[in-house]
C-alpha cells in the first residue's frame, strides 16, 4: 500500500507542506502570528517556554523546538528570537540546519526593531511559502510512514475495539518497514511488565520498567496512589475500574511488534519499528512530543462518554496545526451525537458487524487518504488554537 507525500532531503516524507514560524521564547509569541497573517501555508507555533525554565526542562525545550522544525510536514522555518533568552536562538538555528531545510533566523537584538522583525519575517515566510507551493506530492511506500498513536477518554470499548483496531494498523505499518510511536507513561502502569516482555533486549526492558516506576513515584509524592484505582472520572463513568484494567487496554493500541526502544519526550527514534515515548497523559503536551519525534500523522483512539463529544481532544481543547490527528471511536452508545467529530467509527467490532482486521483495513485506507491530502481530519478543520505546551517537570523561576 502506498500514499502520496512530500519528500524531504533527509529522506523522510511529509503529508502536509507548511512553513513554520517558531519563536525561541514565549515572550514573543505574538511575532509568529503577525508574520504568518495572510500568508497561505504558514503557521505560527507559539509555546510556553521562557527564561524561567531550568536544567533538564530547558535542554528538553531546545531539543523539542528543533525537532518540531524537523517534522517532515515542515517545508521551511522562520525562527524568531529576542537575543537575550536562555534558549539560544543560534543554538536552535544550528540544530535545525541538520534537517537540511530552508531556515532563517531573525532576532530583535540584531534588527533593533519589532516592526523590522515582522517585515523581514514576512518576506522570508512568503518566499518559503511560494517555494513550498511549487512542490508536488510523490508516491511513497507505507513503510516510509512514521505514525503516532494515543488513546483518551477511555472506556470499556477502548480495549476491545478502537485500541485493537489501531494496533492492527500499527502492526501493518511496521510489517511494511515503517515506524510507530506510542506514548503516555501513566497508562502503562500495571501493565509495564507485559510491555517489557516485548522489548528487543534487556536494556530496553529495563528502561520500560524504569520510566513506569519513576512516573508512579512522582505521582505518589503528590499523595496519590494509582494502583488499584482509576483517577479519571470519565474513565470511571465509562466502566473502567482500575489503572491496571485501563493500562491493559491501552497498550493494545501498539499492536504486537517487538519494542525497539524507549524515547525521551520529543526524541527521534534511531531506527524503524515500534517505540514507546516517555510522556505525560496530558494530550496537549503529548501532541507536541509526538510531532517532535517526527510523526506527520497521529491516530487518537477515543472511548465514548462526555470526552468523545469534544470537537477537539480530551485535555487538548485546541487544534495542533503541525500534525493531523485521525480520531477513531469504538463505542456504539450515543454515536449519533458524535459522528460529525469522529473520523472513523469502529464500533462495528462491538456490534459484531466487522472483525478487528476488517475495521483495521478500513482505518488504514482512511489513513492513506488523509496522508495523501485527499481528506482532512475533523481535528485539522478546527479553528480554535492555543500555544504549544512543551512538557516541563521541575520548578521554574
Amino acid at each position: 500500500m502506498r500514499f502520496e507525500g512530500y519528500r524531504r532531503k533527509k529522506g523522510n516524507v511529509g503529508i502536509r507542506n507548511i512553513v513554520a514560524v517558531i519563536p525561541c521564547t514565549g515572550c514573543i509569541n505574538e511575532l509568529p502570528t503577525l508574520i504568518s497573517q495572510g500568508i497561505p501555508g504558514t503557521m505560527p507555533l507559539g509555546h510556553n517556554l521562557s527564561c524561567s525554565h531550568l536544567g533538564n526542562d530547558l535542554e528538553r525545550s531546545l531539543t523539542t523546538l528543533a525537532n518540531l522544525a524537523g517534522n517532515p510536514n515542515v517545508y521551511g522555518v522562520v525562527l524568531v528570537g529576542m537575543g537575550c533568552e536562555q534558549m539560544s536562538p543560534e543554538k536552535i538555528y544550528q540544530d535545525i540546519l541538520q534537517f537540511e531545510k530552508p531556515v532563517e533566523l531573525l532576532t530583535l537584538r540584531d534588527l533593533g526593531s519589532w516592526d523590522e522583525v515582522v517585515r523581514r519575517g514576512r518576506n522570508a515566510a512568503q518566499k518559503m511559502a511560494n517555494e513550498a507551493a511549487d512542490l508536488q506530492r510523490e508516491e511513497a511506500e507505507l513503510g516510509e510512514m512514521t505514525l503516532g498513536i494515543k488513546c483518551g477518554g477511555s472506556d470499556t470499548t477502548s480495549g476491545v475495539a478502537s485500541n485493537p483496531v489501531a494496533g492492527f494498523v500499527a502492526d501493518r505499518i511496521i510489517r511494511e518497514g515503517g515506524t510507530v510511536i506510542f506514548t503516555e507513561t501513566p497508562e502503562i502502569i500495571g501493565a509495564e511488565h507485559l510491555l517489557a516482555k516485548r522489548a528487543v533486549n534487556k536494556k530496553v526492558a529495563a528502561r520500560v520498567l524504569d520510566v513506569a516506576e519513576t512516573t508512579e513515584r512522582r505521582v505518589k509524592e503528590m499523595g496519590v496512589d494509582l494502583r488499584g484505582s482509576e483517577p479519571t472520572p470519565a474513565n470511571i463513568q465509562g466502566g473502567l475500574t482500575t489503572i491496571e484494567e485501563k493500562s491493559l487496554g491501552a497498550i493494545i493500541k501498539a499492536g504486537n511488534a517487538p519494542l525497539q526502544g524507549v524515547l525521551d519526550y520529543g526524541e527521534r527514534p534511531s531506527g524503524k519499528g515500534l517505540y514507546f515515548m516517555d510522556g505525560p497523559a496530558r494530550t496537549s503536551q503529548l501532541l507536541v512530543g509526538i510531532a517532535a519525534a517526527g510523526c506527520p500523522l497521529m491516530i487518537f483512539s477515543m472511548g465514548g462518554g462526555l470526552p468523545s463529544l469534544l470537537p477537539m481532544l480530551p485535555a487538548a481543547p485546541a487544534r495542533f496545526p503541525l500534525m493531523p490527528v485521525l480520531k477513531i471511536s469504538g463505542n456504539p452508545d450515543g454515536y449519533e451525537k458524535r459522528k460529525d467529530i469522529i473520523d472513523v467509527y469502529v464500533g462495528t467490532v462491538v456490534e459484531a458487524e466487522e472483525t478487528i482486521q476488517q475495521a483495521g483495513e478500513r482505518l488504514l485506507h482512511e489513513l492513506v487518504a488523509v496522508a495523501s491530502g485527499k481528506k482532512q481530519t475533523h481535528f485539522e478543520r478546527g479553528t480554535y488554537e492555543e500555544i504549544m505546551l512543551i512538557q516541563i517537570d521541575g520548578p521554574s523561576l
